[in-house]
């Protein structure tokens, strides 16, 4: 029978894009796969022993000897197919077919994807990892750093760069957290699942999902191959981090543009203009958000895919959007990358922020509450008196006059102290509660921050160690197969 042939737009548009997308990301773990499944049949007795060696045999050859061609033939389907008719040359097309028994392109595209998925979703997590040791060190160089954080676009209160920069370090620890949940997702074989129903060989799911190193597998074997949440929980959880990014870039946009000036970077990090001498452009920042945008957008076109798509094994669990999201990835790489940079080197401008401070009298807050605290009186009366003093002008003799009128007393602390209430480096300093911005709040933070990570960095290492160790088994196992043919 001669071979199918395709139309050439299909093999331009859809077959060889996807052949492409398999070399590139996928062949590793088909060898992977392959050699865990046969294992199995071999261990359940499914396949007869000398012909699973033999089958071993040819699969050890063409990992050294099979190369694809650049583009894929005439009349072949898939890169699989393609290795198929290459061990059948070796082994013979009827025991070479014995390599398929009990498995379906459908369970075995999604443990693939999901073996490839895991390591790279590992490796960004543990990128991140990275960057929130560096953030953390940044926070804690900033402690004596005063800067002025702002609600609503306004001036709200002085505080410190490591309280500031805390916080999207904290925001950071959850979105590691959610990824790590979501590669939870992802970590589960689908093998055995076959096309949709299983299979009534007596295979050992299990012992595949072992071999492999995942930490389960899915048991309905409908759910195997028809659940998007192996990418779409990857995708969101990826999109998440973006906008947190995104978020606080926009921000220090605005604490480092020269109306507010909280912030400047070096040299090596700003760009020139082209026609205007004086400008220093920390395009840095532009760079990240727009990067930090473009994946975060990509990330919601993953979830976009499966909407209203049949709850069936359809090609949105295929090849195109897993290597699109491979990529998406790798630019996640790039944005954190870019952060590292840019807030590991920013300078904090401190006479600015006090410049700030007083001109929009962002530590009145601290004057009305030390007259709670002096004086026993209600904070609305405080800040009753404390406004007057504001719309004054902030003078002293003001406030001193609606003190009186407000409570009947004198205000009987000096000016001196008045300025020092009204100080930013005292604003800060009493803030001392648990996640404030002194530096005995800001030790809870630490706290907080090296329990998050530290539960994040040893589920990372148990979950390479399970795969290690599963990587290791199989070639023990692959390995004694192969050696049968060799006695």
């Amino acid at each position: 029978m001669a071979p199918k042939q395709f139309s050439h737009v299909y093999i331009d548009r859809v077959l060889d894009p996807a052949f492409q997308n398999w070399k590139k990301h996928f062949g590793k773990a088909s060898l992977r796969v392959h050699k865990a499944h046969l294992c199995m049949l071999d261990e359940t007795h499914i396949v007869d022993g000398g012909a699973a060696a033999r089958i071993a045999r040819g699969i050890v050859r063409l990992e050294k000897e099979f190369f694809p061609p650049a583009r894929i033939p005439q009349g072949v389907e898939d890169l699989y197919f393609l290795f198929e008719k290459a061990l059948a040359e070796i082994e013979g097309e009827e025991e070479a077919a014995w390599l398929h028994t009990a498995r379906s392109r459908n369970d075995m595209d999604t443990t693939i994807f999901r073996l490839v998925l895991r390591e790279r979703f590992w490796g960004l997590i543990d990128r991140l990892c990275g960057l929130l040791r560096a953030l953390r060190a940044r926070c804690e160089a900033g402690e004596s750093e005063l800067t002025v954080l702002f609600t609503h676009g306004q001036p709200a209160n002085p505080s410190t760069t490591a309280h500031y920069l805390s916080a999207l370090v904290m925001d950071l620890i959850e979105d590691a957290d959610y990824m790590l949940r979501a590669l939870e997702d992802a970590d589960r074989s689908t093998m055995g699942a076959c096309a949709i129903t299983g299979t009534g060989f007596p295979i050992n799911r299990a012992r595949v999902s072992h071999l492999l190193g995942f930490e389960k597998y899915i048991i309905n074997t409908y759910q195997a191959i028809s659940t998007s949440h192996w990418l779409v929980s990857c995708a969101l959880s990826l999109q998440n981090l973006m906008i947190d990014i995104g978020r606080f870039i926009a921000d220090l946009m605005h604490k480092a543009s020269s109306e507010v000036e909280l912030y400047r970077f070096p040299d090596e990090l700003v760009q020139i203009s082209s026609i205007m001498p004086q400008k220093r452009n920390p395009v840095i920042l532009e760079h990240i958000r727009i990067q930090a945008e473009m994946v975060a957008g990509e990330c919601e076109s993953v979830a976009d895919a499966f909407r209203n798509v049949p709850y069936q094994d359809v090609n949105e669990d295929a090849d195109l959007i897993i290597s699109k999201f491979l990529d998406t990835i790798e630019e996640s790489a790039s944005v954190l990358d870019l952060v590292e940079e840019t807030v590991t080197k920013m300078i904090a401008d401190t006479s600015r922020a006090r410049e700030i401070c007083a001109q929009f009298g962002v530590t009145t807050t601290e004057l009305a509450d030390s007259l709670v605290r002096i004086y026993g009186i209600g904070f609305r009366v405080a800040h009753r008196i404390c406004s007057e003093f504001v719309s004054k002008g902030y003078a002293i003799g003001a406030l001193r006059a609606a003190f009186l009128r407000e409570t009947g007393r004198k205000l009987d602390i000096s000016d001196g102290e008045i300025e020092d209430l009204l100080s930013p480096e005292t604003f800060v300093r009493v803030r001392a509660t648990a996640g404030g911005p002194a530096r005995e709040g800001m030790r809870e933070v630490y706290r907080a921050f090296e329990r998050g990570l530290q539960d994040i960095k040893d589920e990372l290492s148990a979950r390479m160690n399970c795969w290690r160790d599963a990587d290791d088994e199989l070639d023990r196992c692959f390995t004694s197969l192969v050696a049968r043919t060799q006695g």
